[in-house]
């Protein structure tokens, strides 16, 4: 018996010639209409953006059960599509919350080339909304939407990329794109789901493949996230995967290769999305889903571990919302109290516990070797702290940062009369540039000389941006200068940086004190005459 996961699943049991067991996921609609292109063609070709639209519209006109909407467009104006499933409907993020029930997204198609877990998507949006169905049961216990396609562009182009030549998985913290702002600011942050999934292909492919295995996963790893979010991926639901891949004659396990000393996992990065959602407080989770299956069981395969995740939800709903809460309200209170540290340079350490996997032999054949009770390289720990503020103060000028902190849904106060306040600064002792994703030549790296106390007048409309907020940890990223995904770093603050000061100070230190770096950081609760900006 798989955990959570009653039915049987259709194609692989014909792939596999009644091959696997019992009750693995729950089954597609049987001879249910519409259809996908992929289902049409016989797994010989994937659904296209405009295939997919006019099926998505077909689901939705037979469904009592979902909502599609678009949550935006891409550079080439190709709408965004979100599917929400819930019973009874609900029509706001205020009212999914309000039910009391988790909240879940599940994603896929970041990169545009990768196909296969969109399908597995396209095909559980049919029995998410067909009544009678496992999936369409389970929506009496959860709220779940459905984003099939982030990248659509990149989709039509048979490209990882958008059609500007960007990665939307390392943009999800400078939002420079319009599909990735609409997702994060429209679906991410406004609709604020407990767990979300992003689905990527392509196991085979990057670091030689991590085979046996069908599926990779992670969840969030870094520092300056709440550690209870993975914790609870670890402990719970990746081990449920594990089981129900093994009873389905397959095998998953974490992200992303080994060798025959040590596992190793993925970078630290917020501009990348499981990374994101973890500052953001949502349990986020990486599928790499294996690329050396026949089309239906890398499909079927697909779903059965997204059903694994819902199926968890479900059974384990109030334990999944008491841990998110917990995370955001800790969060809340570290910024209204200026309390703890925040992480601005981190590496990976072995975690606390050990592994066992299996890799191909190293030697070449199709050998498999096991390697028993080795490290795991993922543990984030941080290297260099900086304490919490209350808030974060910009200049007037700042606006272009302002609209950053605003695309991730972030609260943003201006100052509405001039006042004067003690802060603490930074001086600026050096910069240096770096080539970065998604075409930028001079990421902005800044060497933080001394932390100072200082009493400045703050004018009127000056920017005020408190951590005591659910997206707390977002702008303490955002706003610490030495941090690699910080607005500084990401040019957002270049034209107000005293670089003049700068040479002055380096060619004479004596006559010319280092400059300020202009982000201040009230580190007290303190009331404010300012107001929201909308």
């Amino acid at each position: 018996m798989i955990d959570c996961i009653p039915g049987p699943t259709r194609l692989i049991l014909l792939v596999l010639l009644f091959a696997l067991a019992p009750q693995v996921a729950p089954p597609l609609a049987q001879a249910q209409e519409p259809r996908t292109p992929l289902e049409v063609s016989e797994y010989e070709r994937h659904t296209s953006h405009d295939e997919m639209v006019a099926y998505l519209k077909e689901v939705k006109a037979g469904s009592h059960d979902m909502a599609l909407g678009s949550y935006g467009r891409t550079h080439q104006g190709r709408e965004l599509y979100v599917a929400t499933f819930s019973r009874p409907r609900v029509t706001s993020p205020a009212e999914a919350h309000a039910s009391g029930k988790p909240i879940l997204v599940l994603g896929a198609n970041v990169h545009g080339f990768n196909y296969t877990l969109r399908e597995s998507l396209l095909l559980m949006i049919r029995d998410l909304g067909t009544r009678g169905t496992e999936l369409n049961g389970m929506l009496d216990d959860l709220i779940v939407l459905v984003v099939p396609s982030k990248n659509p562009d990149g989709l039509e182009a048979a490209s990882r990329l958008n059609a500007l030549g960007a990665d939307l998985n390392r943009d999800y913290m400078a939002l420079e794109h319009p599909a990735m702002a609409a997702y994060i600011g429209r679906v991410i942050n406004e609709w604020d789901p407990h767990l979300f999934v992003d689905g990527h292909d392509g196991g085979a492919v990057q670091y030689g493949g991590a085979y046996p295995y069908s599926l990779l996963y992670q969840a969030a790893g870094l520092a300056g996230a709440d550690p209870s979010l993975t914790e609870l991926a670890d402990q719970e639901i990746f081990p449920l995967i594990d089981r129900n891949f093994e009873a389905a004659g397959f095998e998953a396990f974490y992200w992303a290769r080994g060798d025959e000393d040590r596992w190793y996992g993925g970078g630290a990065a917020p501009r990348m999305g499981r990374n994101y959602g973890g500052l953001a407080n949502k349990l986020s989770i990486l599928f790499e889903l294996a690329e050396w299956h026949e089309k239906p069981v890398a499909v079927e395969t697909g779903i059965l571990a997204y059903t694994t995740v819902l199926g968890y939800a479900q059974n384990h709903g109030d334990a999944l919302i008491a841990t998110v809460e917990e995370a955001r309200r800790r969060t809340i209170e570290l910024g209204d109290r200026a309390e703890g540290q925040i992480p601005v340079a981190e590496t990976m350490e072995p975690e606390d516990f050990r592994v066992t996997y299996r890799i191909q032999n190293p030697a070449g054949g199709d050998e498999l070797l096991t390697v028993r009770d080795a490290e795991f390289l993922k543990k984030p720990v941080g290297t260099l702290y900086r304490d919490r503020p209350y808030a974060y103060l910009l200049p007037a000028e700042a606006a272009e940062t302002a609209a950053l902190l605003r695309r991730h849904n972030i609260a943003v106060e201006r100052l509405v009369e001039p006042v004067r306040l003690r802060v603490q600064t930074y001086t600026l002792e050096g910069i240096r540039f770096e080539n970065s994703d998604n075409h930028h030549r001079a990421a902005v790296r800044v060497e933080v000389g001394s932390v100072q106390e200082e009493e400045l007048e703050f004018p009127w409309g000056a920017y005020v941006v408190r951590t005591g907020q659910q997206l707390g940890r977002v702008v303490a990223h955002l706003l610490e200068p030495e941090t690699t995904d910080s607005a500084v770093y990401w040019n957002k603050m270049t034209s107000l940086l005293p670089l003049a000061d700068l040479q002055a100070h380096r060619e004479d230190p004596a006559r010319h004190a280092a400059p300020l770096i202009p982000i201040y950081k009230l580190m007290s609760e303190t009331p404010l005459p300012a107001a929201t900006v909308p």
